[in-house]
């Protein structure tokens, strides 16, 4: 018996799906057998529909979710008049390969209930109807001009929107957000992580805060049916199979397909694989696209805070996590901003040079004498800090405004500069530190390093979270990259590098502190140290300019 459209139960994609046909990964053309998977999604959507949500999907490679949700909307528009309904994708070919499959879904409806669509045309399906009511669902890419029209769209299917990077990508974010009214309009947005930090993970996130729009649901790669196979008698995984099997609880069915199939296909990368296919929220965002800082550490970290943001700040940029230790020294490194834009901010970390912990920061946009002003006043505070300035650009007109004689901070960070008009090849002290590619690759490396140990101690959220966000290469702090900018991750990495170059003048007493854990560190420092030779270091940590 077909279910007419005027069935409540007929709006429930579980229901109507297996009505339509698809074609299989070996090219067969099959009645739409929902997996138990996608019977959780379809849940989902009839809360949506209930509850008047948007739905956030966050999903394994290939699971079927864009031919689930293409589903959904051919439904809306082949039996709803005037219902205007748009398919946003990362790319053109994917979104003509879901125009295809509405096409099919089309031509697989149950007769007595196909209605006629307008032939001819390549990424539209049209439902053209005698009362003017025509409905129509469109397929586009987030390069094209107007990814949806100027019309209200009553439904709209977001795929893959962790791929949807740049201008093109926010513009085509903003036109689906302003095209769908709030009330009686819905959004599916899905996709694979990609960065902690972008589009996905934002509403991922807000889909937890009470009172929002959204409505998440997290699949996990377990859930597939498809992601088994059964192994062979006998058959035993590797160690580090065998290791995440038993700490995620797999059968031996799945860990037989992650070895034979999963892990193969990146390119038997562990880290990439949970990426890839997300089992838990951290292997979503914390590891998803190859993240330089141990993310897991940094997610633990960031996830046992209980949102304090610090002991007492003079502006909303600034923020004191610890006092001063007249006992203690400091250091204070600057990630000047790049430009005077007000898009562009100044970073700033402090460091506790006996305990490498953070102790205060700031980021926020300022221009370069009220900038020196305030880090003399923060210097002054924690002890004469020994300030190091990035040199480079801007870093410079605020090193001169720090030594001129209205400010006359004098504990400045000077490196060794040849002087190239000096015939007999001698060197001077010049102010800042000088950022080249051997210099960033040195702060970003033992800033892993003492991640990696515990042997640094964060209070900072905002910091925490462009850690873990952080994607660039090691030789290039880019501040703007994937997930934005990185100005405090660059200050903190300069931080360190401060930290390692202070522990080698022998300026900190960190033997004396209560942690073992840095104790061990300091000691495996102070061996490097002691044991290489200048131009070994050099060769490790790179060149003063």
């Amino acid at each position: 018996m077909i279910v007419m459209p005027s069935d409540p139960e007929f709006w429930n994609p579980e229901k109507f799906l297996p009505m339509l046909s698809v074609r299989t990964k070996s090219g067969a053309i099959k009645p739409f057998e929902l997996w138990s998977h996608q019977r959780i999604l379809s849940a989902a959507v009839v809360r949506c529909y209930q509850e008047n949500k948007w739905l956030c999907h966050v999903k394994p490679r290939q699971e079927g979710s864009s031919t689930f949700f293409t589903g959904v909307l051919f439904q809306h528009v082949a039996f709803r008049s005037g219902c205007y309904a748009g398919i946003v994708a990362h790319k053109r070919e994917v979104s003509e390969k879901l125009a295809r499959i509405a096409i099919r879904f089309h031509q697989t409806c149950p007769k007595p209930i196909r209605p006629y669509r307008t032939p001819g045309l390549k990424r539209t399906l049209e439902i053209p109807r005698d009362d003017g009511g025509d409905s129509l669902l469109t397929c586009a890419s987030i390069k094209d001009d107007e990814p949806l029209r100027g019309d209200t769209a009553q439904v709209v299917l977001a795929t893959e929107i962790s791929s949807w990077k740049g201008r093109a990508g926010e513009d085509a974010w903003t036109s689906v957000l302003n095209a769908v009214p709030e009330d009686g309009g819905i959004i599916f947005g899905e996709s694979t992580p990609k960065y902690y930090g972008d589009q996905l993970h934002k509403v991922f996130e807000d889909s937890k805060r009470a009172g929002s729009k959204w409505l998440s649901v997290f699949i996990p790669w377990t859930f597939v049916e498809e992601y088994s196979r059964e192994p062979a008698k006998g058959w035993k995984p590797r160690p580090e199979i065998l290791d995440y099997a038993n700490k995620n609880k797999l059968t031996p069915a799945q860990a037989h397909w992650m070895q034979a199939v999963g892990l193969p296909k990146c390119r038997n990368n562990i880290s990439k694989f949970q990426a890839e296919y997300p089992i838990n929220e951290l292997d979503c965002f914390g590891l998803a696209g190859d993240p330089v800082f141990n993310s897991e550490k940094l997610m633990g970290v960031l996830q046992a805070m209980d949102g304090a943001t610090g002991i007492a700040s003079e502006s909303k940029e600034l923020e004191i996590f610890k006092e001063p230790n007249r006992d203690h020294r400091y250091i204070i490194a600057v990630d000047p901003a790049s430009s005077w834009s007000k898009k562009d901010k100044f970073g700033v970390e402090v460091l506790d040079l006996f305990t490498c912990e953070q102790v205060a920061e700031y980021e926020g946009h300022i221009d370069a004498y009220s900038m020196a002003k305030m880090l003399a006043e923060l210097g002054a505070k924690y002890n004469k800090a020994t300030i190091y300035v990035e040199a480079n650009g801007v870093g410079d007109a605020l090193l001169s405004h720090l030594l001129a004689p209205s400010i006359a901070y004098n504990m400045v960070y000077h490196r060794q500069s040849t002087n190239p008009l000096n015939r007999s090849g001698g060197s001077s002290l010049v102010p800042g530190w000088w950022a080249s590619s051997a210099t960033k690759s040195a702060a970003i490396s033992f800033l892993q390093e003492l991640i990696q140990d515990d042997s640094i101690v964060i209070h900072s959220q905002r910091l925490l979270r462009q850690l873990i966000q952080y994607r660039g290469q090691w030789d290039k702090l880019s501040r703007d990259a994937e997930g934005g900018h990185y100005d405090l991750t660059a200050a903190f990495a300069l931080s360190a590098w401060a930290y390692r170059n202070e522990v080698k003048r022998g300026h900190t007493r960190m033997r004396q502190t209560e942690s073992s854990i840095r104790k061990a560190a300091w000691d495996r420092l102070l061996e490097r140290l002691e044991g290489s030779s200048e131009s070994d270091w050099n060769n490790r940590w790179g060149k003063h300019k």
